[in-house]
């Protein structure tokens, strides 16, 4: 009954948020999962606010957007969930607001968005957490950001991380990635 922002696949299911409140006849807030054939599964970690990033990474489903609570857990805006109960792990790297993007990569889980800070530290827009603890690494290419806008897109290749949104950084190269 909603738009549907973010899908991410893994193990057959394929998981959504969005700004719904039910999927296929179900009562889902703003994330849901789904088999190949349409059919809503039981995963149902139900957040109190839109979501508009999906990444998975191994067993864990990383959601982004604006929410501040999953599953009666505060969380907010990002938060880590398991497959099979729903619920979100003990990562809680506390966005400022709001997540639009994740690429997690090895130990590493990237993320842009309109926040400026995340993980414990100051980060203006884009950031690296550690997958682990989801604390902010050293990584801080949003330092070089001239206006403050949004991180809306990421792709990682190799050792590159490129982002894209609304921000300008005069097309010059920082730090391993490339944006204008």
């Amino acid at each position: 009954n909603g738009w549907v922002n973010a899908l991410a696949a893994s193990g057959g299911a394929i998981y959504a948020g969005g700004t719904f409140t039910s999927i296929d006849g179900g009562a889902r807030n703003y994330l849901a999962a789904i088999d190949q054939d349409g059919g809503l599964l039981p995963w149902n970690p139900s957040a109190n606010g839109g979501v508009g990033a999906l990444a998975v990474s191994g067993v864990t489903i990383y959601a982004g957007g604006m929410f501040t609570d999953v599953g009666g857990f505060a969380r907010n805006r990002i938060a880590a969930l398991d497959p099979v109960t729903a619920q979100p792990t003990s990562w809680n790297p506390n966005a400022s607001s709001s997540v639009h993007a994740i690429a997690p990569s090895g130990d590493a889980v990237y993320v842009g968005g309109e926040f400026t800070s995340i993980g414990g530290q100051v980060r203006n827009r884009i950031a690296a957490l550690n997958a682990a603890t989801g604390q902010a690494t050293s990584w801080n290419p949003g330092q070089y950001f001239y206006a403050g806008n949004s991180v809306y897109a990421l792709a990682l290749s190799a050792s590159t991380v490129y982002a894209g949104g609304d921000f300008h950084l005069s097309g010059m190269w920082l730090d391993g990635y490339y944006a204008r």
